[in-house]
């Protein structure tokens, strides 16, 4: 018996056809190029996460999160995390 271990391994995409980054409509969605839309026969398209492969969706997701952050003048990769409030005796919140 052989014991196979779940391994993620990070492909390589083919040639990207999500145009994140288009300069000629001053368009920059993507400028680390961490996302990828590929082209695939059975599929349709494959999306990419900093080489590793990821659910459609949630590309198309991201995309429209970068969107709507870059409108807001956000940079569309500035992502800010929730980390919890912590509050007094009083109900205030604490500063950290």
């Amino acid at each position: 018996m052989s014991s196979k271990k779940n391994i993620i391994r990070k492909s390589k995409p083919k040639k990207d056809i999500g145009n994140l980054n288009n300069k000629d409509f001053g368009c920059e969605l993507d400028p680390n190029n961490n996302l990828c839309l590929t082209e695939d026969a059975e599929k349709g398209q494959k999306a990419y996460y900093k080489g590793s492969e990821m659910k459609y969706m949630d590309y198309m997701q991201e995309v429209s999160d970068r969107v709507t952050r870059n409108k807001n003048g956000k940079g569309a990769e500035n992502l800010g995390f929730f980390s919890g409030v912590s509050f007094d005796k009083n109900g205030n919140i604490i500063k950290s």
